[in-house]
C-alpha cells in the first residue's frame, strides 16, 4: 500500500471523525451547561480523548503529505502580531498544564515589542509543539527561552537553553541528558519525513509532533539547529522570518463592536453539522445552501455579510464554489464578500481556500469562541464602514 493510498484513507477517516464529533459532542458544548459534576468530568475527559485521537490522525496525515512549497510571507494568510506576547501565552499555558514547579519554561523577552507579519496560527502551533517536547522530555530544571530580532532584522530568533546546561562539548559526559535533548529535538525538527524511524514511546508521543512542527517551520521559511560554542551552554535555536510590522503609533483606533445581526449564508450539505452551526448563529439572520451551486445562486440574488463554506459538498466543492463567487464579483463589480471555510481538513485546506479566494478558515469540530470572535470582527468592520 503506497503512502498516497494510506493518506487517502486517513483523510477519509479524519473527515468522518471530525464531522461525527462536530455533530455529536462538539467543542461547543460547555461543561457549565451540564449541572451534574460527574457528567461535567465525563464530558471533559471525552473531549480530551477525542482531541488527542484527532491530533494523532492529523500528524500522521501531515507526515505522509508532500512538503508544501515554502511561502513564509503569503499575504493571504499573514497577519501582524507581537511574537513576545504570543510566546508568553504559550509558555504560561504549558507551565500551567505541566503543574510541575521544578520543571518550567522561563521567558526572557527583549525590552521592546517584536511585531511582524507571518502566518500566526502556523507559528503558534510549531512553537507550542517544540516547547512542549522540550518541557516534557527535559531533565528536572527550568528551560530558558530567549527571543530577539534576527541579526539581519528579517525575523526573530529563539534559543532554548536549560539553565543547568553544561558548557561542554555535546559528546562529553558532563550532562548527556541535557545536551542530548537539544540535539535530539533539532534532529527531529530537521528530519526527512520520508525516512522517519519512530521506535520508542517518546518517539511516537513527542517525536511525531516535533517532526510535524519542523515540517511547518520549513513551510514558513524558518529553520532549527543545535548550537554549541566552546564555553557556552548547548542550545536549540529556531529562526522564523517575517515582514516588519507597521508603526503602532500610526495605527487608527479599532472601532467599537456593533452588535446588530449579520446576514450569514451557510453552505453545508450535512444536516447535523448545519444544526450545530445554526445554534451558534441563532442571533444572526441565517440562510442555508445544501451545495455549492445553490450557494452561488443565493449569493447572486442577495448581499450577505459573510459566507461560511463547507469544502466537501456534492457537485461544486467548496474550492470551486469560492472561485466561482470571486469570478462573479469581478465580472459584475460587486463588493468582495468575506468567505470563511468551515472544514474538517488540515492546514493544507487553508492554503487551497486562500488560493481560491477564501478570506479565512475555521476548523471542525467548531470552537464557538473562534466563531464568535469572527462575527464580532465582521460587525466591527461593518460599523466602521458605516
Amino acid at each position: 500500500m503506497t503512502n498516497q493510498t494510506i493518506l487517502s484513507l486517513l483523510n477519509h477517516l479524519s473527515h468522518a471523525a471530525r464531522n461525527s464529533v462536530h455533530a455529536g459532542l462538539g467543542r461547543t458544548l460547555r461543561p457549565a451547561a451540564v449541572p451534574d459534576l460527574y457528567w461535567q468530568t465525563c464530558l471533559e475527559n471525552c473531549k480530551s480523548s477525542v482531541d488527542r485521537l484527532l491530533s494523532y490522525i492529523d500528524d500522521i496525515r501531515e507526515l505522509l503529505s508532500p512538503d508544501p512549497p515554502a511561502s513564509p510571507l503569503a499575504e493571504e494568510l499573514a497577519q501582524e502580531f507581537d511574537v513576545t506576547l504570543c510566546l508568553g501565552e504559550i509558555i504560561e499555558l504549558l507551565n500551567l498544564a505541566s503543574g510541575d514547579r521544578t520543571n518550567r519554561l522561563i521567558l526572557q523577552a527583549p525590552a521592546v515589542s517584536l511585531v511582524g507579519r507571518q502566518h500566526r496560527c502556523a507559528v503558534e502551533d510549531a512553537l507550542r509543539r517544540i516547547l512542549d517536547t522540550v518541557l516534557k522530555l527535559g531533565p528536572k530544571g527550568n528551560v530558558r527561552v530567549t527571543v530577539a530580532p534576527a541579526p539581519d532584522a528579517s525575523g526573530v530568533r529563539l534559543e532554548l537553553v536549560p539553565v543547568n546546561s553544561p558548557a561542554e562539548p555535546p559528546n562529553s559526559a558532563a550532562n548527556p541528558t541535557i545536551t542530548g535533548l537539544a540535539s535530539r529535538v533539532a534532529a527531529w525538527l530537521n528530519a526527512d519525513p520520508e525516512h522517519v524511524n519512530l521506535q520508542s514511546a517518546d518517539d511516537l508521543l513527542y517525536g511525531l509532533a516535533t517532526i510535524v512542527a519542523g515540517k511547518r517551520l520549513r513551510a514558513l521559511g524558518g529553520s532549527a539547529e543545535f548550537v554549541f560554542n566552546t564555553g557556552a551552554p548547548a542550545a536549540l535555536a529556531i529562526s522564523i522570518p517575517w515582514q516588519a510590522g507597521a508603526d503602532e503609533d500610526n495605527q487608527p483606533e479599532p472601532p467599537l463592536p456593533d452588535h446588530t445581526s449579520l446576514n450569514v449564508l451557510v453552505a453545508e450539505d450535512c444536516d447535523e453539522s448545519f444544526l450545530l452551526t445554526g445554534i451558534l448563529l441563532q442571533k444572526e439572520f441565517v440562510c442555508r445552501a445544501h451545495n455549492g451551486l445553490e450557494a452561488l445562486v443565493m449569493m447572486k440574488e442577495r448581499r450577505f455579510d459573510v459566507v461560511l463554506m463547507d469544502i466537501h459538498m456534492p457537485g461544486l466543492d467548496g474550492y470551486e464554489t469560492i472561485q466561482s463567487m470571486r469570478d462573479w464579483e469581478k465580472q459584475t463589480g460587486n463588493a468582495r464578500t468575506p468567505i470563511v471555510v468551515l472544514s474538517s481538513d488540515d492546514l493544507d485546506t487553508q492554503m487551497r481556500s486562500a488560493q481560491a479566494g477564501g478570506s479565512g478558515y475555521l476548523r471542525k469540530p467548531l470552537d464557538n469562541y473562534d466563531l464568535l470572535e469572527l462575527l464580532d470582527r465582521l460587525k466591527s468592520v461593518r460599523a466602521f464602514s458605516a
